[in-house]
């Protein structure tokens, strides 16, 4: 059971727990015959009532933690979790842009907006929150009690070296524990919206029900962020020491202002272990699935992680969705992914056990190396006779010097040479110019960086050197593109996406988020080609442009159901 914790506020600690799952991991020090023994986990009140009415179950092993399985056959595209957030806050770089409350961009000259609204009677620009109409101002409820601390948050990041949007999430998550009602299981509510509102606003901000999709929006209470485990012990200690400097602040300005009684520091850090561990992305994902802020979600929460999913999920302001991207058993464990599926092994593994305290043994980060995908992610190409494998470091105790062996013909040959010319001598080449133009993308943007990358892909790949399906030559694409976007160059751009689509659909061959944002992008750059070509040119590039719109339809069906109506993109089509 939990440790129930004597304040004012509804949120308490639970106790320590252990588990291989995903929403934060603590090691148990209570021992049973020589092994670590697991405490029950806390239920989800609110996954509890809305269990029925999902197509999975919340389960429990010793191997998995908890984690959920499907109590049916789910087919690919299906919904199987809407969930609003309990919480969210925006990114530091939307703070200005977007709604605080349904997370919609705000319009063109939103100050003006702002003050016509009667939102903000003072100047919008020295005010953290913003809000995209008068409902959405309205329906904050912790504005009032917030709003003096906002204005300090950043003045404690500098002094603390803490995060600012964790200070804030921390802020905003502490008010709601004083504003909410108590309720041990709320029914799904509607997100607040404008004032006129069409069908496909009510999606964009979050309804009972989407249309199209079955599921009703489950909406969390605070019992439910009590059930959620908080690893504060497994941060790393400059993390907590931090953290407890920020916390400490934050209490005091609180304390301070004078609009409410805060937490304990106890309760802070729990709440700032909680969301490190337990926040994901969201945002206004309708179209662009754009990521402009975190949010607190503890029933999607209860998803472990893989390395290859079976499930997407996106958001719609501050609604999370959670499709099928494939076919589904009855009794398979349901997974989404923490980390980008497009790094190396020791890269996300180390991701992994940092941020989120564990280890991932699915089946591609188990199965051995050499026979993984993931070994072009990390190798080089062998190039021996008709050889079409990699190689990879081969370390062997005692030896003189490191070298790479190929693992389809067995060749060897030194990892690094006096010349500098060897495959590790190539990778940190590779490394140190990518680095280079990513600075001069962010300083100069993507038409300066554009010849950086393509030195970078001329200079890098070939026999000895990265494979082609290396993860520095798949970075580059994408910039690359832009880049030649940039200076009209389309069929440049056209080319570089098609060979990073190709790339991401080797390493997961499903539907997902990723692959179909860059399905839209390839689109435009069709339609912009169509458009900037001859007549008698332009047939092509149209016919190309209709046939990816058509896949990349397909594919956001699946990942991101049916609530998505014609967009800008179509019309755009129909008129070419």
């Amino acid at each position: 059971m939990a440790q129930q914790v004597e304040t004012a506020s509804p949120v308490h600690l639970p106790a320590k727990e252990a588990a291989e799952g995903a929403d934060g991991l603590q090691p148990s020090k209570s021992k049973r015959k020589g092994k670590k023994a697991r405490k029950p986990f806390l239920p989800l009140p609110t996954l509890e009532a809305a269990q029925h009415k999902l197509p999975w179950q919340l389960a429990f092993s010793q191997r998995l933690g908890r984690h959920a399985i499907a109590s049916q056959d789910i087919a690919a595209g299906q919904c199987v979790l809407a969930e609003a957030a309990i919480c969210a806050v925006p990114a530091q770089a939307c703070e200005a842009t977007t709604c605080h409350t349904c997370f919609s961009p705000l319009p063109e000259g939103s100050d003006q907006h702002l003050i016509t609204q009667g939102v903000i009677l003072d100047k919008p620009s020295r005010h953290y929150k913003r809000y995209c109409s008068q409902n959405c101002y309205d329906a904050d409820g912790t504005v009032s009690m917030t709003a003096p601390v906002h204005a300090l948050v950043s003045q404690i990041s500098l002094q603390t070296k803490c995060d600012p949007v964790l200070l804030r999430f921390i802020l905003e998550l502490d008010a709601h524990t004083k504003h909410a009602p108590a309720a041990d299981t709320p029914s799904p509510g509607k997100a607040p919206c404008s004032d006129a509102q069409t069908e496909s606003d009510q999606i964009s901000h979050g309804t009972d029900q989407v249309p199209g999709d079955s599921l009703d929006v489950i909406s969390c209470s605070l019992a439910d962020v009590d059930a959620l485990l908080s690893p504060w012990d497994r941060n790393q200690k400059d993390w907590r020491e931090a953290l407890t400097k920020g916390c400490k602040e934050l209490q005091q300005a609180i304390t301070e202002a004078g609009k409410y009684k805060p937490g304990t520091l106890q309760q802070l850090q729990f709440l700032a272990a909680c969301i490190n561990a337990n926040a994901h992305a969201t945002g206004h994902q309708e179209d662009t699935n754009s990521e402009t802020g975190l949010g607190l979600y503890p029933v999607l929460s209860m998803f472990n992680h893989s390395c290859v999913p079976n499930l997407a999920h996106s958001s719609v302001g501050t609604v999370q969705h959670v499709y099928a991207v494939h076919d589904i058993k009855r009794g398979e464990q349901l997974c989404v992914h923490y980390t980008s599926l497009y790094e190396p092994r020791r890269v996300r593994q180390q991701a992994l056990l940092q941020e989120k305290f564990f280890t991932c043994a699915c089946e591609r980060c188990s199965t051995p190396i050499q026979q993984s995908i993931d070994r072009f992610l990390e190798g080089f190409s062998c190039g021996k006779g008709q050889c079409r494998e990699v190689m990879l470091m081969d370390k062997q105790e005692g030896a003189a010097e490191d070298i790479v062996k190929c693992v389809g013909c067995g060749r060897t040959t030194p990892a690094r040479t006096v010349e500098g010319n060897g495959p590790l001598d190539v990778e940190k080449q590779a490394d140190d110019m990518y680095h280079h133009a990513v600075n001069v993308l962010r300083q100069q943007g993507s038409g300066a960086a554009r010849s950086v990358f393509e030195q970078l892909l001329e200079q890098c790949q070939g026999q000895g050197k990265l494979h082609s399906m290396h993860v520095r030559i798949i970075d580059s694409y994408m910039p690359l593109s832009n880049g030649c976007r940039r200076t009209g160059e389309t069929v440049n751009a056209v080319r570089n996406v098609n060979n990073m689509i190709s790339a991401m659909s080797f390493y997961y061959p499903y539907p997902c988020i990723e692959l179909t944002n860059l399905y839209r992008y390839l689109v435009e750059l069709y339609a912009d080609w169509a458009g900037s070509a001859p007549s008698k040119l332009a047939a092509r590039p149209k016919r190309q442009a209709k046939e990816t719109h058509q896949k990349y339809c397909a594919l956001r069906l699946i990942c991101q159901g049916r609530r998505h109506g014609d967009d800008d993109l179509a019309t755009k089509l129909r008129m070419m």
